[in-house]
């Protein structure tokens, strides 16, 4: 299952500074999470990550890596051709 992982700093004058370190030493999911795209945005406020997996307590240990740095929102996505798939079944 797909997920979009929504991001952005917690308040504090160092949290960004340890987030960009921990980023270039750790950044990484865990194994059972696949990151299939990661945007900052511009203003380098926060950001978005597309990531994949199967079991929810991978992608729970993935949140817990950053969630004392940044707020963290993640939702399950699906692409248009499965919501294609799921409206040619359901919409009248």
């Amino acid at each position: 299952m797909k997920f979009m992982l929504t991001f952005s700093w917690l308040p504090g004058s160092d949290t960004r500074d340890q987030a960009i370190e921990r980023f270039r030493n750790s950044g990484a999911p865990p194994e059972g999470v696949v990151l299939l795209g990661r945007w900052t945005r511009a203003d380098l406020d926060g950001g978005h990550v597309l990531l994949e997996a199967e079991d929810i307590k991978t992608l729970v240990e993935f949140a817990y890596m950053w969630s004392d740095l940044m707020k963290l929102d993640i939702a399950p996505v699906l692409e248009d051709d499965d919501l294609r798939s799921v409206f040619a079944r359901v919409a009248k």
